[in-house]
């Protein structure tokens, strides 16, 4: 499975470049979609927003353009490019490891960047029975000395600077460690230790099945080898992963999967170096143009993330080739289904595979069209600095992706 996956992911695409907008078919089909963009976007609210548009097919004809070499905000559309990154230099069928050591007389629950843990995927109450199994087989009743929470995969930036700090407290802002638990929400608020809070779950789960710790709850940062590890928790492949980034728009799966990219085991990961993978990596292997993004963080959550429109559909066309299509296609947000596109676009389901982004005054989205006859279409469309309700605003967005995907020709 690792090897094909690999095989997929690694693959080179060519890309095929743009010819001027009023060609031939492309300039047919593009008749429509301006009609769309300049109706729909009447609403008072959205007329003096920023809109970048890029909207091409798998030819790499433009069908409409409008500031799509603009650097704009791309709210959570940003996450394409993280999960572009971490299927390719991870790998989609990697794991990450949540592992429980015996040092002494203390007991070490040592993080693996596995954001899922105690989350969505498991049953909670079962979260850590592969650790009490292993210690109720050695017969261990009471650990005597301290439960070490260690983190020391990851550097101490738990909360990327460049976030508002009006975001910090809400469950889409929570801490970004090398532990997580139950996605780091504790009581409908954001935990404000990730590390504690992981190791106070596993604290009450062995106090629950009769295992007593003695000593403090504390936390290791500083990489170290402890004496046994004793048992393993490994989390859902990244392929399971990045469906919860792309579908369910998740903060902290894509910021946690995006630290672990440089997460080598001798020095803590961080966001600046994970960010050099990958720039390296969208740069060289998906042909995007350096000077058309610039990411400060990993899930979209800061307004200092850019990007442009064409940038965005250079990703779409690369993550879309042939090799890696089979294994990306489903990733995406599907309308009508579970996920951030759940109630649109719906008569499109079968066709359109998508990424939406929300913030204040900030909505994109952008996705792939299949068309009828068997060819591609891609889309970027971005909304900065509009006063307009998001409803609206999507309302709009959405029009110019029917019209993106409508056959008809004129």
């Amino acid at each position: 499975m690792r090897k094909v996956l690999a095989v997929l992911l690694l693959s080179g695409c060519t890309v095929i470049p743009s010819v001027s907008e009023g060609s031939g078919r492309a300039g047919r089909a593009a008749a429509q979609i301006p009609r769309y963009a300049r109706d729909d976007i009447a609403d008072p609210a959205l007329q003096h927003a920023v809109w970048a548009i890029d909207i091409e097919d798998d030819s790499g004809h433009i069908l409409y353009q409008r500031n799509a070499h603009t650097l704009v905000i791309p709210a959570s559309n940003r996450k394409l490019f993280a999960a572009a990154t971490v299927a390719n230099c991870l790998g989609l069928d990697h794991q990450f490891a949540t592992e429980l050591w015996l040092d002494g007389r203390d007991l070490v629950l040592r993080g693996g960047g596995d954001p899922s843990l105690g989350g969505r995927y498991y049953s909670r109450d079962l979260t850590f029975a592969p650790f009490i199994e292993a210690l109720q087989r050695r017969g261990i009743t009471s650990i005597d000395g301290d439960l070490i929470a260690d983190v020391s995969l990851f550097d101490r930036v738990t909360i990327p600077p460049s976030w508002k700090v009006g975001f910090l407290g809400e469950t889409y802002a929570v801490p970004v460690d090398a532990l997580a638990y139950n996605e780091n929400i504790d009581d409908s608020r954001a935990a404000t230790d990730a590390a504690l809070h992981a190791a106070a779950a596993l604290r009450f789960a062995l106090a629950q099945s009769g295992i007593a710790v003695r000593g403090a709850t504390r936390v290791n940062t500083t990489p170290r080898a402890w004496q046994e590890r004793i048992a393993t928790i490994e989390s859902p492949p990244i392929h399971q992963l990045l469906t919860t980034v792309l579908k369910n728009s998740q903060n902290l799966y894509t910021d946690m999967l995006f630290k672990d990219l440089s997460a080598n085991g001798t020095t803590p990961a961080s966001f600046e170096a994970s960010a050099e993978i990958e720039r390296m990596f969208l740069t060289t292997e998906a042909g995007v143009d350096g000077s058309e993004f610039r990411f400060v963080d990993g899930c979209g959550l800061a307004v200092d993330d850019f990007v442009t429109p064409a940038a965005i559909v250079k990703l779409l066309r690369w993550m879309n080739a042939p090799s890696r299509r089979g294994a990306l296609w489903d990733l995406y947000s599907t309308p009508g289904q579970e996920g951030t596109l759940h109630t649109r676009l719906t008569e499109l389901a079968p066709r359109v595979r998508a990424k939406t982004g929300t913030l204040g005054g900030v909505n994109a989205l952008s996705g792939i069209i299949a068309m009828p006859d068997g060819s591609w279409r891609y889309f970027a469309i971005v909304a900065n600095h509009h006063t307009a309700s998001s409803a609206a605003a999507n309302a709009a967005i959405d029009a110019i992706v029917r019209a993106a995907a409508s056959v008809e020709q004129r």
